[in-house]
């Protein structure tokens, strides 16, 4: 079972909508799980999870994130990352996207 997180770039704007694709590579379907958005010092800044649906195996699902911390305000700049954590079967998986700036 494995899992992946796409972003379609590497830096962007701040204030900009950062749209996220959650993958499922594994052969065996996975619930959405949750997903955050951690900074460089692995601090959570956002963290949520949506209604529960299935990711077919090879499929995809696209998030998208305003740049807003759980309290609503807007982010700082900096070094952020997303942690998606899937589940199968009952476990829980955990997947990174590389490294992104807000600049």
């Amino acid at each position: 079972m494995s899992c992946s997180v796409y972003l379609d770039r590497r830096a962007f704007s701040r204030g900009e909508p950062i749209y996220i694709t959650l993958i499922n590579l594994g052969n065996t379907p996975v619930m959405i799980g949750s997903w955050q958005i951690i900074d460089a010092n692995g601090r959570v800044i956002y963290s949520i999870e949506p209604p529960q649906i299935t990711i077919s195996p090879s499929s995809s699902f696209v998030v998208v994130w305003f740049q807003l911390d759980n309290d609503g305000k807007p982010i700082d700049k900096g070094r952020y990352r997303v942690v998606w954590q899937p589940m199968v079967d009952g476990s829980t998986l955990e997947c990174f996207s590389e490294f992104f700036d807000v600049l």
